[in-house]
């Protein structure tokens, strides 16, 4: 039940973040080993900036997270 709680807040922390960072962070989330040409297709970024922006975007979760008092268990 705990896990499910963190996983609820995990998402809706998520939802809360500007679309490409959701976007790519679904896919970083739910593919295993993404190939970054083809997510740089897809989200119309090129190859280079996608880790640099994965980077930025979970630095904008973990901050949205420990803001709001649900970073607990990071």
């Amino acid at each position: 039940m705990l896990r499910d709680d963190q996983r609820a807040r995990l998402w809706r922390a998520v939802d809360n973040l500007p679309e490409r960072c959701r976007s790519l962070l679904r896919i970083v989330a739910f593919v295993h080993r993404p190939d970054y040409a083809e997510v740089g297709a897809r989200l119309g970024m090129p190859r280079g900036s996608i880790g640099p922006t994965r980077g930025r975007c979970l630095a904008r979760l973990r901050e949205q997270l420990l803001a709001n008092g649900e970073g607990d268990w990071l």
